[in-house]
Formats: C-alpha cells, structure tokens, sequence
C-alpha cells in the first residue's frame, strides 16, 4: 500500500510542474532581447539576408525587372535535449511517511520546486549565454559568417562592418551607437540605417543606475518575471542574466530583419512516468527540447566590453 500511495503522490505532481514550468519559461517571452518562440520543427533552416538590388527609373510600359535578393549565408539550428530527475527514496515513503514531520507529498513538493527552479536557471542561463559569450571566438553560439556575436562581421557578399565596442557606457558611448546605426550600409554600400532604441544592461549595475537616470529617470518599469523594462528615451532592460557588470548591449528592435536571436521550444521541460528502480526508489525524470542560436547577421545588435 506504501508504494502504490507514493507512486500515486509522484503522478499527481505531474501537472502542477509541468503548468507551472511551462509557464515560468513563458513570463520571458516578451523579454524585448531574445526572440523566444513555440516550434513543433525539430531542424530549422534559416538565411541570413543582405539586401536587395535591381529597382530602377521604368519607361512608360516598361516592365519592372525582378529585384536580386542578396542572400547570405545558410544557418541550421538543431533541437537539443536537456532535464534532470528526482527520486523519491524508499526509506521516504515507507518508513518517514508515517512521521508527521516528513510527510510523502512535502518531500514531493520541496523536490518539485527544486527542479523547476533549477530548469529554469538551466534556461535561462543558456539563453543569455549567446550575449554573455559573445565577445568571444569560442563561443557556443556564432553569428552565420562564424564570428561571434559581437565583432568584426563578414557579409557574404563582400565587405564587413564591426558591431562591437569596448567603451564605457554612458551618454557619448550611447550616441556612437546611435550614429553607427545611422550610417550602417548593405554590402553594396547603400545606406541601411538601423535605429538602435534599447539598451541592455545587468540589473542592480553602475550601468542599470547610469541608463536609467540618462534616459528614464523616474519612470516605472515594466516587469518581465524579475527582468525590468523601461520606456524611456530608450528602452531600457535590466536583466539579472549578464554575467559581466560592465558589459553593455544595444538592440534595433524594430529592426526590418527581425531579431536575430531567436530560441523555438519544442518540447517544455515535462515530467515523465515515473520508473521504480532497483533500490526500490521511484525516479521521475524531467525532459525537455529546444534549440536557439543566432540566425541572421546580427546587425540589429551592438555589444561593449565597458572596458574602456
């Protein structure tokens, strides 16, 4: 009867951790940094785009001609395969259930909240990753042309552009931005402006404190789950998930291209149907599927050091 109970208590956690879970991960999604998106596609295929040529002055009846769309280069991103597991020991159900102070369905709860914490740190760390790491060459995730996220960037077309930075942040680093975005051009030299408006800094930073007194003094933040956004001057988002103070980054988020970060769940962490082991303990594992990396050039992005 000790068992059959346990296994029962393990299965009736089921859908309050797999709600709650599915739901933890979808209070990010409207984060204004990363695209974060539903996908039932284990692979897909994106291409990086760099422009469009061909219009012209037409003569009266003249047919327009077909624009040559300037692709770049092609980018898989693949699902992956992350979880975790608990285990409800035998001595906890057979012997500690009949002990007021350790009843079955507590431990249950104190392990399922564990893992639910613990999968979305998983998550989110893995996805403030592709701006975390990228300054750096060894990066996980690289931009299409094999360069990380913010660096020196070749179309494939031809030509380059550097969207990285090593300025302190604060109101003249800000402006550079903003005219850099200004003069941006395509591969072919035409002007392709990008309207840098947010800019993302580590919440509780000099930086977070710096932005917000530049460019939103006084104004309450929207709430992201424990992300703030302001709407200032520029959007302003401040995120407990850049690792590095000093670090700074700006986004067009009206960008034309889309966001080139993107992350497609495929399967939300799900616990499974528990399995009695050898010991005579019950494992519950917990899985989950998705993927994400960067799929376009990210000229939508700009990212500093803050190094000076």
């Amino acid at each position: 009867m000790k068992y059959e109970y346990a296994l029962q208590a393990v299965k009736g956690i089921k859908k309050v951790f797999d709600n709650a879970q599915g739901n933890k991960i979808k209070q990010y999604m409207p984060n204004g940094i990363i695209d974060i998106y539903d996908t039932t596609e284990v692979f897909e295929i994106f291409t990086s785009t760099e422009g469009m040529t061909g219009s012209k002055k037409l003569a009266n009846g003249e047919t327009p001609p077909v624009l040559d769309m300037k692709d770049g280069y092609s980018v898989l991103i693949e699902e992956e395969r992350f979880g975790g597991g608990i285990t409800l020991l035998e001595n906890e159900y057979r012997r500690e259930m009949g002990d007021k102070s350790t009843k079955v369905n507590n431990i249950l709860m104190q392990k399922r909240n564990k893992l639910l914490t613990d999968n979305t740190h998983l998550f989110l760390t893995g996805a403030f990753s592709m701006l975390n790491d990228g300054f750096s060459s060894s990066s996980s995730y690289l931009a299409p042309d094999g360069v990380e996220l913010f660096g020196v960037h070749n179309w494939k077309a031809g030509g380059t552009f550097d969207n990285s930075s090593v300025l302190v942040f604060g109101e003249i680093a800000v402006d550079a931005v903003v005219q850099y975005g200004g003069e941006f051009t395509d591969p072919n030299g035409k002007p392709m402006p990008v309207d840098f408006d947010t800019i993302i800094v580590k919440k509780g930073s000099p930086n977070a404190k710096l932005a917000k007194k530049l460019f939103a003094e006084n104004i309450t933040p929207t709430k992201v789950a424990d992300i703030n956004i302001y709407e200032g001057t520029f959007k302003i988002i401040e995120t407990p998930y850049i690792t590095d103070r000093d670090n700074w980054f700006m986004r067009a988020s009206m960008f034309g291209g889309g966001n080139s970060l993107k992350i497609g769940m495929g399967d939300y962490p799900t616990l499974r149907e528990p399995i009695k082991l050898d010991n005579e303990a019950i494992r519950t594992n917990c899985t989950g599927f998705w993927k994400q990396g960067i799929v376009n050039m990210p000229m939508d992005q700009f990212g500093s050091t803050g190094k000076g």
